[in-house]
């Protein structure tokens, strides 16, 4: 069944969908009534959309401006990734033991479809496809609160998702290590797998970080 999504979730994952792709930069205004007949609502549910953006980090209110695009400083960006680490190397460690030969079939299965995207040339297809791939990695844990955690975590910090648009050098080698990342869990190696997994995400953080500041 589709999941329901009000008029909040519509105008949030639109206004999130346009700073990912650069179409709001840094510094620029957003206006209410605009995004409101834009999307064919009342100012309502736009406001509501701008206070999840606002907490979130992504704008900022300011006197006699309204909402502003605000930007991800490197800080922000390496303490992100380093919280998805240090949670996704944990969720990964504990689901070695409720993995299946079927489960772990689908993830080298999910890793071959992001494969196929790298050679369509389909980034947005390729980050969708990664997402998958990691969080049906966590999906058989019994900590669903670390779970849903994560999940929102994703949802919350989609812009991360971004690095492949940003740095598409990092496709080829998050393939590899997703491989690796697989090898160690059929493997049952907990230690290395958690640290694999913090390393993949702290690496992916890293390069973004440095493609900015370039």
């Amino acid at each position: 069944m589709q999941q329901y999504k009000s008029k909040v979730d519509l105008i949030y994952e639109l206004l999130i969908e346009n700073i990912e792709k650069s179409v709001y930069k840094q510094g620029d205004r957003l206006v209410i009534s605009k995004i409101a007949k834009q999307c064919n609502v009342s100012d309502i549910p736009v406001r509501e959309a701008l206070r999840r953006l606002e907490s979130e980090g992504y704008i900022k209110t300011k006197a006699n401006q309204g909402a502003v695009i605000t930007c991800f400083n490197r800080d922000k960006l390496i303490s992100i990734f380093q919280i998805k680490g240090v949670l996704e190397g944990y969720a990964t460690r504990i689901s070695i033991d409720f993995q299946t030969p079927n489960s772990i079939k689908h993830l080298h299965e999910k890793n071959d479809l992001i494969k196929k995207a790298l050679d369509e040339h389909d980034i947005a297809q390729y980050s969708e496809l990664n997402m998958q791939f990691h969080l049906g990695i966590y999906e058989c844990i019994p900590q669903k609160e670390l779970y849903n955690m994560i999940c929102d975590l994703w949802k919350k910090w989609s812009i991360t998702k971004s690095v492949f648009d940003v740095v598409p050098r990092r496709i080829e080698s998050s393939i590899q290590e997703h491989e690796e990342i697989l090898k160690l869990i059929e493997q049952k190696e907990y230690d290395q797998a958690e640290q694999y997994m913090r390393y993949h995400k702290f690496t992916a953080g890293n390069e973004l970080v440095k493609q900015i500041d370039e």
